[in-house]
């Protein structure tokens, strides 16, 4: 083999263990995104009070990412969160809200109980549980009941202004539950994706 041919297959070598070198990189920094990507979204999308919500949703019988998912819709998990209509709290919900489930369950809500994650969960996750009852475990027409009220949700079925399924959101005459819903629903198949077990 003369100097010219073995340059030439240093150049090769070279280049192909360059190659090589950027395949090893490349599947690395594959694996390291696979074994991140979940505490990375972990970061946008948190799960504080978690134990709190996963034991009154089991309680309820409600699915503790969904409670996830509505709080984060709701209020960003900030537990002093006001909505212009003035709903509170972790759950944005009403005083009057407040008042009737706090007389079902035998207690004395004040307004600025809400604010309080120890109280506005067990109300928020109850009433969930209560309108998955009333609304036969149909997760969509419990949000939009959560949204809209559930008096104004059976009028617009009986009214046959929505039938009360997912693939028919346009139908909804209120376009913030429209929103709401569709919203709550994506947020709610994260909350599974990220935290489906107990870690």
């Amino acid at each position: 083999m003369d100097l010219g041919s073995n340059r030439v297959v240093k150049v090769i070598f070279f280049v192909i263990t360059k190659r090589q070198l950027k395949l090893i990189l490349l599947l690395l920094l594959a694996l390291l995104a696979g074994a991140l990507h979940k505490p990375a979204a972990r970061l946008v999308f948190p799960f504080p009070f978690r134990e709190e919500i996963e034991t009154r949703a089991e309680y309820a019988g409600v699915d503790p990412q969904l409670v996830a998912a509505l709080i984060y819709v709701e209020s960003k998990f900030n537990p002093k969160a006001r909505s212009a209509k003035g709903a509170r709290g972790l759950m944005q919900i009403m005083p009057e809200t407040a008042a009737w489930v706090g007389t079902q369950k035998g207690l004395q809500i004040r307004e600025e109980d809400l604010d309080r994650p120890e109280v506005n969960i067990p109300l928020g996750v109850w009433y969930l549980g209560y309108l998955f009852r009333e609304f036969n475990g149909d997760r969509v027409l419990v949000l939009a009941a959560y949204n809209a009220g559930s008096e104004k949700v059976k009028a617009w079925l009986a009214a046959g202004a929505w039938s009360g399924r997912v693939n028919d959101l346009h139908s909804i005459p209120y376009l913030e539950t429209r929103r709401y819903v569709a919203k709550i629903m994506r947020t709610y198949s994260v909350y599974r994706y990220l935290y489906n077990h107990r870690e």
